[in-house]
């Protein structure tokens, strides 16, 4: 499969990519890293969506992932004892119950899931679950019309 890139040079902007002979393209959301190594994503709105979604929406779906992705990694009492709890039965644990991290990205996953059905499919769009992509970049499909 042939891949032509055009991405911006720039990190904090959306790159986009042509795949393959059907013309699929796809929008690419990079990290953001000003505020240091935060798993975050960028707000910024990419030009390669304008007339497909509108503005507040693109930044209210980034918002509401980049949320549960903070809370993820934020330490609470609960995820503390989670781990004492894990250690304490050499990590036996972890085969009956799915950790606090585990559970946020399967709350991402069904986020994304919601958000294409109502949001991004009626628009020709089609949202990647970041996991996929190894939390990477949020990727957005951009399907032929």
């Amino acid at each position: 499969m042939s891949s032509s890139a055009s991405l911006d040079k720039n990190p904090f902007t959306a790159g986009t990519t042509t795949v393959g002979a059907t013309g699929t393209r796809k929008v690419f959301i990079p990290r953001d890293f000003t505020n240091g190594l935060e798993l975050r994503f960028s707000t910024a709105f990419p030009v390669q969506l304008q007339g497909r979604i509108p503005e507040e929406t693109f930044v209210a779906v980034v918002t509401n992932i980049n949320e549960i992705l903070t809370a993820a990694e934020r330490g609470s009492p609960a995820v503390y004892m989670e781990s004492i709890f894990a250690c304490l039965t050499g990590y036996l644990l972890y085969l009956c119950i799915d950790t606090h991290y585990e559970k946020s990205l399967k709350q991402v996953s069904r986020l994304v899931a919601e958000y294409n059905r109502t949001t991004f499919e009626p628009n020709r769009l089609m949202l990647v679950d970041p996991s996929d992509r190894g939390l990477r970049v949020l990727e957005i499909v951009v399907l032929n019309d």
